[in-house]
């Protein structure tokens, strides 16, 4: 299984790229901070704040349609949890769905939520589309987050992708060997595959467990390709946490 299905932006060439992982980890959460603590109806400071997760989108030369798939998925999840607010707000009736009332509070509440957190999961897309996940674990392994944490993130990502190629090939040898997931069979093929994953996943955990302490691990993983914080980057973070501290302050006082 590829690694690159998520993260095939982060090796191409641009001024994203270019920035350390642990800035563009606290950009995301600046703006993803900044856009979620907006006051209801300030559709101009979010407006702004997508403005300025296109303009991220074109420098890091992530294709819009690519963007606005990956955005799809999450914010579904997001619209099954947010409609009930159309319904369940009182206030003034916008219109009728059949025997349903629409308040205009509830479509305010409704359309906010889907505003900011469109804009916010637009900048967590972006990051894991130019970022690669090791270099996301060495970021928060900068930022301080637990050893024990930073760790088993690192661990987990790579035996998953382990644990499917094992399923993948205990699929194949099942199905050579005349093994058809119909009727009754079904259950037993599939408890008998987890079985198999699940015991083959163990036995590499401990050989893998057996070949780091062969190579010196002593509790910690070092990366070979870790970013320092420079000037300029610490500029941009600098500028972007004052525009959007800005840009949120103005949503207030001009309410």
């Amino acid at each position: 299984m590829s690694f690159h299905h998520l993260d095939q932006y982060a090796h191409v060439e641009s001024p994203i790229t270019s920035t350390p992982p642990v800035v563009r980890l606290l950009a995301t959460v600046t703006l993803a901070l900044g856009v979620s603590t907006l006051p209801l109806g300030a559709w101009i400071q979010i407006a702004l704040f997508a403005a300025v997760v296109a303009l991220v989108a074109a420098a890091a030369r992530v294709p819009a349609t690519v963007l606005l798939i990956r955005v799809a998925g999450p914010l579904g999840f997001v619209v099954l949890a947010s409609v009930a607010l159309l319904f369940l707000v009182p206030g003034e009736t916008a219109f009728r769905l059949g025997p349903l009332r629409v308040s205009d509070a509830g479509l305010l509440r409704f359309g906010s939520a889907m505003s900011r957190s469109a804009v916010a999961l637009g900048a967590a897309v972006l990051l894991v589309s130019t970022t690669s996940f090791p270099d996301l674990v060495n970021a928060l392994r900068q930022l301080r987050l637990p050893r024990a944490v930073t760790t088993s993130l690192g661990l987990a990502y790579r035996l998953l992708y382990i644990l499917s190629d094992e399923i993948e090939r205990i699929e194949r040898a099942a199905r050579s060997r005349g093994a058809r997931p119909v009727s009754g069979r079904r259950r037993k093929l599939l408890v008998g595959i987890a079985a198999a994953a699940l015991t083959r996943s163990l036995a590499r955990g401990e050989r893998t467990y057996r070949a780091m302490l062969a190579r010196g691990y002593h509790g910690e993983m070092h990366s070979l390709h870790s970013k320092r914080v420079d000037l300029r980057s610490a500029l941009l973070l600098t500028a972007l946490i004052l525009i959007t501290a800005a840009t949120t302050l103005s949503a207030y006082w001009t309410g």
